[in-house]
């Protein structure tokens, strides 16, 4: 592997590791948050971490692809595959774009909540277990 994708990739986990620190501190708050509304706020924010972690490793995807470095494409592969079969940056363009679509939905239960559909505040509910799930297993690492 070349020492520059080496060097970028390693600057990439390591932005990685302090995101999923920080989703780890905001998983506390989201689990003993009781206002619904201040719990959204959460909700949307651990949603903007996931979102910027998928991003730094699109652009890893991309470095490596493009520098055909083997041992970054198969180590981001491995992160990527409990996500379905397909080329990796597809894979992560898809959470990208699942992402996104999950934050656009928040935010408008979070702004506009009176104009929120039925099928609206469903996807925010499933969303918010989601999350829910999620910190609660951040909760059991040690980061």
């Amino acid at each position: 592997m070349s020492q520059e994708v080496a060097a970028i990739y390693t600057g990439i986990l390591e932005q990685v590791v302090r995101l999923e620190k920080s989703k780890k501190e905001l998983s506390k708050q989201i689990l003993i948050s009781k206002d619904n509304i201040k719990k959204l706020d959460l909700v949307y924010k651990f949603l903007g971490y996931e979102l910027n972690k998928h991003q730094l490793f699109e652009q890893a995807a991309v470095i490596a692809l493009s520098n055909k470095e083997k041992f970054v494409i198969n180590h981001l592969g491995c992160l990527y595959e409990p996500f379905g079969n397909g080329e990796l940056i597809d894979q992560i363009r898809k959470e990208i774009a699942y992402t996104k679509r999950f934050m656009q939905v928040t935010e408008k239960a979070r702004s506009e909540k009176d104009s929120t559909s039925f099928t609206e505040r469903r996807m925010v509910q499933e969303i918010s277990k989601f999350v829910l799930a999620q910190c609660r297993i951040y909760m059991q690492l040690h980061i």
